[in-house]
C-alpha cells in the first residue's frame, strides 16, 4: 500500500510525527513481519508498536473527520440554512465510511 508523500506540514499525532510518517513506518513494520525473519520477540515489538501507531493514526483520522464536519455544516449555515440532499437529520456516524459530503 503506497502513499504519496504530502504537502506541507500535515496532520501531527501526540509524538509530533505526521500521519504520513507514521503510515510508513507501519508499512515498514507490515513488510518486516511478512519477511519472516525476525526472532519471536522482535515480532512481537514490531507488533506492538504497529499496534500503536493503528491506534495513533485512527485518532488523527477521527480528528481530521470532525475536522471536515465542522466545515461543511459551516458551508451548510453560509448556503441558506438548508443541509446537503440526504444530510437531513443525520447524525456523522450514520453510515460508516461514508464522507461527510
Amino acid at each position: 500500500m503506497k502513499r504519496s508523500a504530502a504537502t506541507g506540514s500535515g496532520v501531527r499525532a501526540g509524538d509530533g510525527k505526521s500521519f504520513e510518517e507514521m503510515m510508513k513506518r507501519l508499512e515498514e513494520l507490515v513488510e518486516k513481519l511478512e519477511g519472516g525473519n525476525l526472532t519471536l520477540e522482535e515480532s512481537i515489538r514490531s507488533f506492538e508498536e504497529g499496534m500503536s501507531l493503528v491506534k495513533e493514526c485512527s485518532s488523527v483520522l477521527q480528528e481530521a473527520d470532525l475536522r471536515i464536519q465542522k466545515l461543511t455544516a459551516a458551508a451548510d449555515n453560509t448556503a441558506g440554512g438548508a443541509a446537503a440532499p440526504g444530510r437531513a437529520n443525520r447524525e456523522p456516524d450514520d453510515v460508516e465510511g461514508e464522507l461527510p459530503f
